[in-house]
């Protein structure tokens, strides 16, 4: 997938428990086609079918936002999605990521729609890309998992300066040996203009060692507690692209998705645990 197509979180004390299991924030699907042409003929066209097929489908209201030469974009607020295509692709994107859309069936049908009016033949890239966050609560709690969770924390070991590692990025790319199939890795700590540099050290004590100021205290743990699970405002965001390269034309969306979902699923708790305590 388009490596523009990214997250920025809308989001060093030891992590424990969950509260760094990977969240599931964002999830984009992708699909790149040859000879899409018809677009600018057949465009309006595509988007009547789909402001009737869509609200058919999910139940929820959809509104077209943008018909243009460039793009058209159409939205559906109760689902947080947002849908873009042109003469070279579409793009299905849901931010911030619900579990309980049909995900797959929504693009399952613009894939069906999209070849339908557009007559496309050929394409050259399916990708599903999945963004988590491993929530922390500040910008130097997030560069110090970052570290943790990154498997060349101690490169370059050759320096030689008092310096400490401060903050890592990690990018793993794997692919079949005829490049076919691919799946990209990629974390690095993340935060939101609003997140805080760092954490009073008092705030993190049990409030009831805290001589003064106890339920004030218990009140702000919980506050960031709750905004770490909602929308987090740092952390290590990890980015995974499962994609397919020249698919078949006959290639169904659904079983791609599944495929991507189970790979994913399958490297995700390696990720996870290195972060964990």
């Amino acid at each position: 997938m388009a490596d523009d197509i990214g997250y920025i979180c809308p989001g060093p004390s030891t992590p424990t428990g969950d509260m760094n299991k990977p969240m599931l924030i964002q999830q984009v699907f992708e699909m790149r086609y040859e000879e899409g042409y018809r677009y600018l003929d057949r465009c309006g066209e595509a988007m009547i079918i789909l402001e009737k097929q869509l609200p058919e489908q999910t139940g929820k209201t959809w509104m077209p936002e943008e018909i243009v030469p460039s793009g058209a974009r159409l939205k559906c607020p109760d689902l947080d999605l947002v849908v873009t295509f042109d003469s070279y692709h579409l793009i299905v994107d849901q931010n911030p990521a619900s579990e309980d859309t049909d995900f797959r069936s929504i693009c399952d049908l613009l894939r069906a729609i999209l070849i339908g009016r557009f007559d496309l033949r050929t394409f050259i890239r399916l990708g599903c890309r999945r963004f988590y966050m491993c929530a922390v609560d500040s910008i130097e709690e997030a560069e110090a998992l970052s570290v943790k969770m990154s498997p060349f924390k101690d490169w370059p070991s050759s320096l030689k300066r008092k310096m400490d590692v401060r903050a890592c990025e990690a990018v793993s790319v794997h692919e079949t040996p005829d490049g076919s199939t691919g799946i990209r890795f990629s974390i690095g700590p993340s935060s939101r203009i609003d997140a805080p540099l760092h954490v009073d050290q008092r705030l993190q004590l049990p409030p009831r060692l805290l001589p003064t100021g106890q339920r004030k205290a218990l009140l702000e743990q919980l506050k960031r507690r709750s905004q770490r699970q909602k929308e987090p405002l740092a952390g290590v965001l990890v980015d995974i692209d499962y994609y397919h390269v020249r698919p078949s034309a006959k290639s169904e969306i659904d079983g791609f998705l599944g495929m991507a979902a189970q790979a994913i699923e399958e490297f995700l708790p390696i990720i996870g645990t290195k972060g964990a305590a």
